[in-house]
């Protein structure tokens, strides 16, 4: 499907009555996705850390903040490999440097048209479908678009207010890169591949739309 007929790149919605619109802040936002390695020779390569500085999108709260939604893009060009910023503290498993090459070649091998086909499908879309629990921790059910095929599936997430105006997000979970109708990267039959499971961590910080 060519990206100028994909769903995921629909305009926004404006907010339904009653409800807030705040906008995440890109400047202070991270979703940072952990990448394990496997198979037999699962020590001649890496785990990885891919991470998104660049996210985007709304919370839309409303009285009751179990009726709040979520709308995020994720511009999948932008996403980085193994920025050691990001591995740093993560024990053993992640450390030394990765060389450049090897974080080049992870690189494109995540968007080529195998995995992610940056080039067709630019964005991955998270949109919040229902929201229950609360006041601070919620259990969320929410759709993710990847390569135009929509998955939903049940989040923990924390929502609260922070400074005037302004809400923190977070959630840590996993999911299967097979649930999202992903093939995780593998060669040597195997012998040498990427875990299907992530570890997804997402920290939002968004700002009330006056």
């Amino acid at each position: 499907m060519p990206a100028s007929h994909d769903p995921s790149l629909a305009a926004e919605a404006p907010p339904a009555p009653g409800m807030q619109r705040h906008r995440i802040d890109p400047a202070e936002s991270l979703l940072a996705i952990v990448v394990r390695r496997g198979g037999a020779l699962a020590s001649m390569g890496h785990n990885h850390v891919v991470a998104s500085h660049d996210l985007s999108g709304y919370i839309d709260l409303a009285a009751a903040p179990a009726a709040s939604t979520l709308f995020m893009r994720i511009p999948v060009a932008a996403l980085a490999v193994d920025e050691p910023g990001l591995r740093a503290g993560r024990g053993a498993d992640f450390g030394g440097v990765v060389p450049d090459s090897a974080r080049a070649g992870t690189r494109s091998n995540m968007l080529g048209e195998d995995l992610l086909d940056a080039a067709r499908y630019p964005e991955i879309i998270v949109r919040g479908i229902t929201l229950g629990g609360g006041p601070v921790n919620y259990a969320a059910q929410v759709e993710l678009t990847v390569r135009a095929q929509r998955t939903t599936i049940q989040v923990p997430l924390r929502l609260e207010p922070a400074a005037a105006g302004t809400l923190r997000v977070s959630a840590r979970f996993p999911v299967a890169q097979s649930a999202l109708g992903l093939m995780p990267y593998s060669v040597m039959l195997g012998a040498l591949r990427v875990e299907d499971m992530l570890e997804i961590e997402l920290d939002l910080t968004a700002r009330r739309v006056p």
